[in-house]
């Protein structure tokens, strides 16, 4: 992202309601011919349509803000391109580059090890939301998975879209996953990808169903959190903003100095003299197993309410704002019944709902619609940190479709 000038905001503006088109065509890099039938969606969105024969494609019902745009077509590179809509837009020609096939000899092997990964894997994906058991991926064949056992780690690509069946917001999402990496040695998970939801069709009981199901997995959530602050309804909307400091822990020794310990006192732990077994004081060995389960972390919560002003600032980009914090951002929602996911509440935090911002840059940017820009510079913990594919809804959401007699 280029450099984005701050403005400290005052005064916060409402939700953009205004809606526009985008309009273009898709032709070969090459001979400039039209590319008919290609794909073109705005990445997490319900945006979507297909280029006609002479290449020409509209999306229509976009709101301001900042997007990913993708164009895929048989034959040719997947095309991802960033725009910010803050008015009607037509963007002449958008090039596709024809792929270049090369024929090399392929030796299929069978993968034991598949059926287990593959498992991981949708779990991980999905998450573990009730929501997750009502969904179900379609085309699982496509995915080529890997376990690395040096580097414990799990990783999946796939070349095609992942076709996902989610019954229970009543989308039909097509994925193309760019990355997923589990790391089992620090407990990471990061994936990346860009979907296109397709509302699906049903009944009257089951659209309603769906309806309040996205609801649901809305109020509450970082979407919801963004949203508010621009509307600067925090507080109405059940939002608590508290200060999480995190310090290491002065009075847990080093790790390698509690390795070295550990295995010098557990080594003289017993001793061998004739036929005999002898069992030595255990005090020294406890008291290093005891250091070693000392919490490498010390948190402190400032439970007073954060002002919004010391949180979100303008920058000099329409309709992209920043947020930022030097400690951890603890926020806590009191209007969704249920405890936390998140197992480290300290013994003065309310017990709602909590997710945590640690922020790995000054600031995250994020638009009208309450999407972070550049997702790389915030990591979710908590309740967000849990929330993966199966509570997943639309940068274009809205709270208010059922009133609006949205689909």
């Amino acid at each position: 992202m280029r450099s984005i000038l701050l403005i400290w905001l005052f005064i916060l503006p409402a939700l953009a309601h205004a809606q526009y088109t985008i309009s273009g065509n898709i032709i070969n890099l090459y001979d400039k011919k039209p590319v008919a039938k290609a794909s073109v969606f705005l990445s997490n969105t319900t945006i979507g349509t297909a280029s006609a024969d002479d290449g020409s494609y509209l999306l229509r019902n976009v709101k301001p803000g900042q997007y990913d745009m993708v164009i895929t077509a048989i034959g040719y590179e997947t095309l991802y391109k960033t725009i910010k809509v803050e008015q009607t837009l037509n963007i002449p020609y958008i090039e596709l580059t024809p792929k270049t096939v090369e024929l090399n000899a392929v030796v299929v092997k069978p993968d034991p090890e598949w059926q287990n990964n593959y498992r991981i894997f949708k779990d991980e994906l999905l998450g573990p939301s009730d929501y997750a058991l009502q969904c179900k991926i379609l085309n699982p064949e496509i995915l080529d998975l890997n376990f690395d056992k040096a580097k414990r780690t799990l990783t999946a690509s796939t070349n095609d879209y992942l076709e996902v069946e989610n019954k229970a917001l009543g989308y039909k999402l097509k994925y193309l996953l760019t990355n997923f990496i589990k790391d089992y040695y620090t407990g990471s998970l990061y994936y990346q990808g860009n979907v296109l939801f397709i509302p699906m069709q049903g009944k009257p009981s089951q659209v309603r169903k769906w309806y309040k199901n996205r609801l649901v997995a809305y109020m509450g959530s970082s979407q919801h959190y963004l949203r508010s602050i621009l509307g600067n309804q925090l507080i109405e909307q059940g939002f608590r903003s508290m200060r999480l400091i995190r310090k290491p822990n002065l009075q847990r020794p080093p790790d390698s100095l509690i390795q070295a310990k550990i295995a010098k006192y557990r080594s003289a732990a017993v001793s061998i003299h004739g036929n005999n077994i002898i069992m030595q004081k255990k005090d020294s060995l406890e008291y290093w197993l005891e250091r070693k389960r000392m919490p490498k972390i010390v948190e402190t919560l400032v439970t007073a309410q954060l002002n919004v002003d010391s949180l979100i600032k303008k920058t000099d980009q329409k309709g992209i704002f920043a947020i930022g914090f030097q400690d951890v951002l603890y926020i806590v929602y009191n209007k969704k019944k249920g405890h936390s996911n998140y197992d480290k509440r300290p013994l003065n935090a309310p017990d709602f709902p909590t997710s945590l911002m640690n922020f790995s840059e000054p600031y995250a940017f994020f638009d009208t619609n309450g999407i972070i820009v550049n997702p790389t510079s915030v990591v979710f913990e908590g309740d967000w940190g849990s929330d993966r594919l199966a509570k997943l809804l639309p940068y274009d959401y809205d709270p208010k479709e059922k009133e609006n007699g949205k689909p």
